[in-house]
């Protein structure tokens, strides 16, 4: 069985809105490994992945992927 994972980039605060520099990334094996490491609510990462949501807090200098196994 393939796996998924997650991957988080964070972005300097500063030039966050053009989002180029990566300061840190990170991968997670689940959103619930995730919150607790971010401190946010699993069902907050998933409405922001989806675009349910606007980004909020430390969301607004990050952006979450999905690796998708072929």
């Amino acid at each position: 069985m393939k796996k998924n994972f997650w991957y988080v980039y964070f972005f300097d605060k500063e030039i966050s809105d053009d989002k180029k520099e990566i300061i840190k990334s990170m991968k997670f094996n689940t959103i619930n490994e995730m919150s607790k490491v971010m401190n946010i609510k699993p069902a907050v990462l998933s409405n922001y992945f989806h675009g349910l949501i606007k980004p909020r807090g430390v969301l607004n200098y990050c952006i979450i992927y999905q690796s998708i196994p072929l």
